[in-house]
């Protein structure tokens, strides 16, 4: 199902930027230089950084808000998101951004979700929207990606209340062993004022009854971004 599901949203995705070339090109036989020039405006907008699909980085962008322009191209609505990327090695960040949104994604996309992103390594706060890929629901980058053995090595000492989880979707780690997603509240060593984080880690099956509410975990925390945690399972 899954798979259908990715296929239907490439498939929209290919079908949008056909229409658009074909349009754009249909206008520019018919229209005069002046108005070419207002819709090449609008087509660069709508476009956005394409080329970044090609040659950006991979990333996810979590939708924060997101408003209709009431601007359309091509039929298509014209977007104004306020996305937080989250780059593997750099601290999220938000940013702008306006692309259209393929029609069989409209009810899809509302903030919250998680997108694929394509980022300038150069330039990050250029990016560009893999609409072929289907969007997620809010679920945050893992912690595994951050490097939990580089974490627990030189991170600072905390401790993490489970607050409560959520579903993963059935991700595993490259070990197989189960992501779970938690709703945590850490305590920094040191009298810092506790806060929460919502993160996806890696369980391993000996720790499952671990991942209750009100169970308190070991954790380490990146001291330039205190999002960034990894629990210390064997300590």
């Amino acid at each position: 199902m899954i798979l259908l599901m990715s296929g239907s949203f490439a498939a929209a995705w290919s079908f949008h930027t056909a229409a658009f070339g074909q349009a754009m090109s249909m206008f520019e036989a018919q229209a005069g230089p002046g108005l070419k020039g207002i819709f090449t405006m609008a087509q660069d907008m709508a476009r956005g950084n394409d080329d970044l699909l090609a040659s950006g980085t991979s990333a996810t962008a979590v939708v924060i808000s997101m408003t209709d322009t009431g601007v359309t191209v091509n039929d298509l609505p014209l977007v104004a998101f306020e996305l937080e990327v989250h780059r593997d090695g750099a601290a999220p960040y938000r940013l702008p951004h306006r692309e259209t949104l393929p029609r069989l994604l409209v009810g899809a996309v509302l903030p919250g979700a998680l997108l694929s992103v394509r980022v300038d390594p150069a330039a990050p706060h250029r990016l560009a929207i893999d609409w072929s890929r289907a969007p997620g629901h809010g679920v945050p980058e893992t912690g595994e990606h951050l490097s939990a053995a580089e974490l627990i090595a030189r991170g600072l000492p905390g401790a993490a209340t489970v607050l409560g989880t959520f579903s993963m979707d059935g991700m595993t780690a490259d070990n197989g062993d189960p992501i779970v997603g938690f709703v945590l509240r850490v305590t920094p060593d040191g009298g810092r004022a506790p806060y929460e984080v919502r993160i996806g880690h890696r369980v391993p099956a000996a720790h499952l009854h671990r991942t209750l509410p009100g169970t308190r975990l070991p954790v380490r925390i990146a001291a330039e971004d205190p999002q960034k945690l990894a629990v210390d399972w064997d300590a």
